[in-house]
């Protein structure tokens, strides 16, 4: 494809055309989620079916204190843009390269933002399943904030932050605020653990696996993300997140567009020889390391 085609082509599909006829824009399940991944979608009549997902909205006064947090929802579909933008342009940067590699550019920061997306999701979604749900254990509020009370030295009682783990905090979300139960078996349950692995292996670097990452893998944790959304969705009868079909049908559409490349690490294969390397630190062992002759 020439790449004007190709720039068209992706324009097409990140930024559509409004629809005069469809002035809300909702996207309907792609038929992939069924066909490959054996999920009945029949439950989504669009967000406003007042016997579907529109049962579930609710009113807010203009001085509930959860209007801080509301302020935030539109920061996990940005986040998603944004990395669905920067997806595209990379398959506009490697289009019929010739070297089918090259060092880190794109593609951790997408996976990166994909998985910032859903952490901000993550995080409105406790925040609001604990402000409007009183009955709701302090154990599992504390869990979901990532807190816990403690009582200090001089008698106060003050929060202390304790983090977990994102897909754990998931796990307690949906148990407690929508009564499911994630399978971790599953092959959805199993491709998010492999995404999140795969992101801490380039956020906190694994320098025995030297992490690379290629466009069909890539889109593949893509893909998972939006699924730790869409499965339960489909389970609980109730859209988890608004835009989560319409990201997913543009992620496939994507697909087509896809060719293979590789980023990965400048040094990956490299043979293991004697040479010089920065070493800014006391108590070097300098017998070992010696230090360079001029």
């Amino acid at each position: 494809m020439d790449i004007a085609d190709l720039k068209s082509e992706i324009d097409a599909i990140l930024h559509p055309e409004p629809d005069d006829d469809d002035p809300l824009h909702w996207v309907a399940p792609h038929s992939r989620l069924s066909s490959v991944h054996g999920l009945d979608t029949s439950y989504y009549r669009g967000p406003f079916d007042l016997k579907g997902d529109g049962a579930f909205k609710r009113l807010l006064d203009e001085s509930d204190p959860l209007q801080d947090t509301l302020q935030s929802v539109t920061v996990p579909l940005s986040l998603f843009t944004a990395a669905f933008q920067l997806f595209g342009d990379s398959l506009l940067e490697y289009h019929d390269r010739k070297r089918k590699w090259d060092v880190y550019r794109f593609y951790p920061s997408i996976l990166m933002t994909v998985w910032a997306a859903f952490e901000a999701w993550l995080r409105i979604s406790s925040e609001i399943l604990v402000a409007v749900a009183p009955a709701l254990p302090r154990a599992v509020k504390d869990a979901l904030l990532e807190t816990r009370e403690v009582v200090e030295d001089s008698g106060d009682v003050k929060p202390r932050r304790e983090p977990k783990g994102v897909l754990a905090r998931y796990r307690f979300l949906l148990k407690h605020g929508c009564a499911d139960t994630v399978v971790r078996g599953s092959s959805v349950w199993q491709a998010a653990e492999l995404s999140r692995e795969t992101r801490n292996c380039l956020v906190h670097y694994d320098v025995r696996k030297a992490p690379s990452l290629t466009t069909s893998g890539l889109w593949g944790h893509m893909e998972a993300v939006l699924m730790l959304l869409i499965a339960p969705s489909t389970r609980i009868c109730r859209t988890l997140f608004e835009p989560q079909f319409d990201l997913y049908s543009k992620l496939v559409a994507l697909h087509s567009l896809m060719a293979e490349f590789e980023e990965r690490p400048l040094h990956k294969g490299w043979p293991k020889e004697s040479g010089i390397f920065d070493c800014p630190f006391d108590g070097v062992d300098a017998k070992k390391y010696p230090l360079r002759r001029s």
